[in-house]
């Protein structure tokens, strides 16, 4: 007990000639006082839970992305349209992608800009269909590079400028 009061005096004492050190001390042992408590309160609930259900065959959920893009390569996807509603200050565009033979390919990547497709990019659907909203712009709009890519077929590129809704039909060949 000597002890703890001697140390007690020194850190009282060093507190009142502007020392820092024992303020320092006092705050980090305050720090790791509520780190413990948080570790005692969310630890056992956490053990709490019941295990996760474990599922014999591949999951039945199906995708629900945003829009018409793709959550990833290789997921089964089917188009979800941006709705029958135009959101206000925007244009929809829209269009589809055939073969060489008139059928609709799914799948097509519709890229807009520079670089490649990626996970987000928008895709086709089972009938070849895309939509996007883009925004209205004043003047004499903006102009987009669409690109339209799909494993086996020559890749299309176009150009549009935003000046209204509009619609743009592709036809890609085999490669």
């Amino acid at each position: 007990m000597e002890r703890v009061r001697r140390w007690w005096a020194r850190w009282w004492a060093g507190l009142r000639r502007g020392e820092t050190r024992p303020i320092v001390g006092l705050v980090a042992t305050a720090a790791i006082v509520v780190l413990l408590i948080a570790a005692a309160v969310v630890l056992p609930a956490r053990s709490e839970r019941p295990p996760a259900a474990v599922s014999s065959g591949p999951p039945t959920l199906e995708p629900t992305p945003a829009a018409a893009t793709v959550p990833a390569e290789g997921t089964p996807f089917r188009l979800i349209t941006p709705g029958p509603t135009i959101p206000a200050g925007h244009w929809r565009w829209r269009g589809q992608v055939l073969d060489q033979d008139g059928k609709p390919l799914a799948g097509v990547c519709v890229h807009i800009g520079p670089g490649d497709c990626r996970f987000n990019s928008i895709r086709t659907d089972d009938e070849g269909r895309w939509v996007i909203d883009f925004p209205q712009t004043p003047g004499p709009g903006l102009v987009y590079e669409f690109h339209f890519i799909k494993e086996g077929y020559q890749r299309v590129d176009e150009t549009i400028t935003t000046t209204g809704p509009g619609e743009l039909n592709i036809r890609m060949v085999r490669s």
